[in-house]
């Protein structure tokens, strides 16, 4: 519901959180100016908890006059067909690789309904979507509506992923407005490193990993981990994300074997084709890579595919095994729970000589969660071919292979990088922290008050804030040291990392 608002305020310049308040899935900010309305992110919430909501709509979707992507995952955009469905028809506005990505995602999410929602939408309403989507380049200022200029920056998260800087009239002032929706990490450089925003008078930030800070460069003990693995004649099993996880695991098996770290012909098996068609969209967009990936692009290097890597159908690697030879399997699903990884690990997890590298998030209760939690014998969901054709079923296996959490691969700005980024501001107005559980919100909202002196608050679902064109700004703290007071990233357990 929409907090009640003084009579006054109906016309005024407001700002309403949808979703991911105080906590991560949803992503959802209306944007009203008296004149306009402006959805930026529309997606699903992702906790068992929150699911529910998934077909709820707290406002007209008729009354909308743009919805604002800031990227294709499915926690910020999965929800937008479900506006058709219901009346709207206006444009999405997004970067061109995002509409790339979106498409494919949207088609799979097709096959894999809401278990507790149902089936949220249908193609048609899919296919609206993409009929209605306006590409945008990064850094061009648009003027989407009378009252309402829009310009798009590199987040560095995934492949056209978005900060978003919108201007609102209000009055005779402009009000300006930065969403840094998923701001990306920095210590894979295949994509560009998140633009610089400088100035704004509210900041919209996530807290994915509230204040804590992550080990920075974990890239030489992946390297060495996984080299050792392969000298004792072990095997190496990368269960991945489709979308940027599997792609960025590529990209660092590349570099390594080009710096001799992993010897040049050790095979590595990827077996994912919506993995394998994502990876083909993002070689489409070179302009997107970090400088020193499109050095290799340019050179004409495949950041991709290297010497002795195998693009290969689920079958064709699990029958790699039986060559007997150490190997790197790269595979979803990235939590161990469905897709072709049961099946490798049911023949790699009685090996001691095997290595578990667990690059991405493992929800609670999963089959990754469990491993990482020490659990020395486990059922592993696998499928059966018969008479009847592939089914169900599950095997007990004791744990013996070695199980290792790489963090270099996360998607996400710790908090000690999001700091950084705002103390480039030099002063705003008021910063509100989202997608976060509200412990982390909130911790994060006193670190930006502490350490830099800006006023931050995390909003709770459905609160309603009117932006003044005349609230005082705050300076940066004098001497400010954005980082003080951090935790590490031993309280990161159980963060989801999309």
């Amino acid at each position: 519901m929409f907090l009640a608002l003084p009579s006054w305020a109906q016309a005024a310049t407001s700002l309403q959180f949808l979703g991911a308040a105080r906590t991560v899935g949803g992503s959802a900010c209306l944007l009203e100016t008296g004149k306009s309305k402006i959805l930026i992110d529309f997606g699903l919430f992702m906790s068992t908890e929150d699911r529910l909501r998934n077909n709820l709509l707290p406002f007209d979707p008729s009354s909308i006059d743009y919805v604002l992507l800031t990227h294709a995952h499915s926690d910020h955009g999965g929800r937008i067909p479900l506006l058709y469905k219901n009346g709207f028809r206006g444009k999405v506005v997004g970067i061109g690789a995002t509409k790339a990505l979106t498409r494919l995602i949207m088609g799979a999410s097709l096959d894999y309904p809401d278990r507790e929602a149902g089936a949220l939408f249908g193609s048609q309403d899919v296919a609206a979507m993409m009929n209605n989507f306006m590409s945008l380049s990064y850094d061009r200022k648009v003027d989407l509506l009378p009252d309402v200029a829009v310009r798009f920056r590199n987040a560095g998260h995934i492949l056209g992923s978005a900060m978003i800087e919108i201007w609102c009239k209000d009055g005779d002032q402009t009000i300006k407005i930065v969403f840094t929706g998923d701001m990306g990490n920095t210590s894979i450089p295949l994509l560009k490193v998140p633009f610089d925003v400088r100035d704004g008078d509210y900041v919209i930030v996530e807290a994915t990993y509230g204040a804590t800070q992550r080990i920075r460069n974990e890239t030489p003990q992946f390297g060495k981990e996984i080299r050792n693995t392969l000298q004792t004649g072990g095997s190496v099993l990368i269960p991945a994300f489709t979308l940027d996880r599997t792609q960025k695991v590529l990209f660092m098996l590349g570099r390594l074997k080009r710096e001799g770290i992993i010897p040049e012909q050790t095979p590595v098996y990827a077996d994912s084709g919506m993995a394998r068609r994502i990876t083909r969209i993002y070689a489409r967009y070179a302009g997107h890579f970090h400088p020193e990936a499109r050095k290799l692009t340019d050179g004409g290097q495949d950041l991709f595919r290297f010497p002795g890597f195998h693009d290969v159908s689920g079958v064709e690697a699990l029958r790699a095994h039986d060559q007997g030879m150490p190997a790197i399997y790269v595979t979803s699903s990235g939590m161990l729970d469905h897709g072709n990884a049961p099946q490798h690990l049911e023949k790699m997890i009685e090996e001691p000589q095997n290595l578990l590298a667990i690059v991405g998030w493992q929800a609670p209760g999963s089959l990754g969660s469990r491993l990482l939690a020490g659990e020395r014998r486990v059922r592993i969901p696998v499928r059966r071919e018969g008479k009847g054709g592939v089914g169900a079923d599950s095997v007990e296996k004791d744990v013996k292979m070695r199980i290792m959490q790489f963090d270099l691969f996360s998607n996400h700005a710790d908090a000690c990088q999001m700091l950084n980024w705002l103390a480039g501001f030099g002063k705003t107005k008021q910063v509100f922290v989202v997608h976060g559980d509200k412990e982390n919100t909130i911790n994060m909202a006193r670190i930006i008050d502490r350490n830099l002196g800006f006023k931050a608050v995390a909003p709770e679902l459905n609160d309603r804030i009117i932006l003044s064109a005349d609230l005082q700004y705050r300076n940066l703290k004098a001497g400010a040291i954005p980082c003080a007071g951090l935790g590490g990233s031993e309280n990161m357990k159980g963060t989801m990392d999309f």
